[in-house]
């Protein structure tokens, strides 16, 4: 599948917020508005939410965007094979450059198995991310959305969810974290798809 919106449970999610919630459904969305690709899970997925961490959603389609050019094959071999002025050439920082460095070896020793969390509960594939150097709480929340397509996730530290809730709840500044967390209540079990 090409874009997120279209595996079936995240569908069925927009679908019921679209006709249900008088803000969502007031504001004439459409379920094509939704472009957001899909990441999918594995490797390649962490790696991608590594460098998606502390930059917009813009910045890190073009950092990931080069780093695809560079690397089209996006395993934990070619990762460890790579030198850090190379990734360093790929725009990564070396803070960046060592977390995936470090998922890499973690995939490669076995101690960390991204195949294996497909079929974990939510929060079995949370603890196991966040141990992982340099994966926090953002981290494990946005790849139990958009790399396993969990339908009631919620990421209340993730800035776009934080500005939707502004514009949600047609207020001048956004909430904060902990605000966000409570709000996100009001969307189970589709917070994922409220998340979009």
């Amino acid at each position: 599948m090409e874009y997120f919106h279209q595996i079936p449970r995240i569908h069925d999610g927009l679908e019921y917020l679209l006709q249900n919630d008088p803000v969502f459904s007031a504001r004439g969305i459409n379920l094509n508005d939704f472009r957001w690709p899909y990441m999918g899970a594995g490797f390649e997925g962490l790696v991608r939410i590594v460098i998606g961490q502390q930059v917009s959603t813009q910045a890190a389609a073009s950092l990931w965007e080069r780093f695809q050019k560079e690397m089209p094959c996006v395993t934990p071999n070619a990762v460890l094979a790579l030198k850090d002025d190379e990734m360093r050439g790929f725009g990564l920082s070396h803070q960046k450059a060592s977390y995936i460095r470090g998922l890499a070896e973690a995939v490669r020793k076995g101690t960390f198995d991204p195949v294996a969390l497909e079929h974990a509960g939510d929060d079995e594939v949370y603890e196991a991310v966040t141990a992982l150097k340099g994966f926090g709480d953002w981290s494990a929340q946005i790849y139990l959305m958009f790399g396993l397509a969990r339908p009631d996730i919620w990421a209340p530290g993730d800035l776009g969810i934080q500005e939707g809730l502004r514009i949600y709840f047609g207020k001048r500044e956004r909430p904060s974290a902990e605000e966000a967390a409570a709000h996100g209540a009001r969307f189970k079990p589709h917070r994922t798809a409220a998340s979009l």
